[in-house]
């Protein structure tokens, strides 16, 4: 049965129903032995448990689960750290998210509206770094002056601070 941390946690906490090893840079599929059954306009997003991410550096991947789905829950995960990792039975792996669908069709256009950040990219709406959009050879790139040392962290997703750079 999945769980809640909290009243007003997001996600239901997903438990594992086997034991596996995961090698490192390697991935498992885990099961938790639950089925789910969602309202029409609904899915299920699988989500990464922060502190295994932080701690051990497990993940989830193919995380949608349709409305239309009556299987068995089962959880990818990858482990993106240099040592294996053993999952016991009876571990928290995962988040339950349930997120409303937006049906409306996607439109074909010949072009799109106009916005202050236009096409810049990964990192071009992040306040704490000093950035400047480059024009070279007709590419634009990211030009980045100044990182604090948190955003550094969380930039490399260890949250660790290994360096300052200026």
């Amino acid at each position: 049965m999945s769980t809640k941390g909290t009243a007003r946690a997001a996600g239901h906490d997903l438990y594992a129903n086997e034991g596996t090893d995961i090698a490192a840079r390697g991935q498992a599929v885990v099961g938790t032995g639950i089925a789910i059954g969602l309202p029409h306009n609904t899915y299920a997003r699988i989500a990464p448990r922060g502190s295994l991410v932080v701690k051990y550096r497990l993940s989830t991947n193919a995380g949608v689960t349709d409305s239309d789905y009556r299987g068995e829950q089962k959880v990818v995960l990858p482990n993106l750290g240099d040592p294996p990792y053993r999952v016991e039975k009876g571990d928290r792996i995962a988040q339950l998210i349930i997120e409303t669908i937006d049906y409306r069709e996607l439109h074909e256009v010949s072009h799109l509206d106009d916005t202050n950040r236009g096409d810049q990219g990964f990192g071009s709406s992040d306040p704490t770094m000093d950035q400047r959009v480059m024009a070279q050879k007709g590419k634009a790139y990211m030009e980045t002056n100044e990182i604090s040392a948190r955003a550094f962290g969380q930039f490399y997703g260890r949250g660790e601070t290994t360096s300052i750079l200026r």
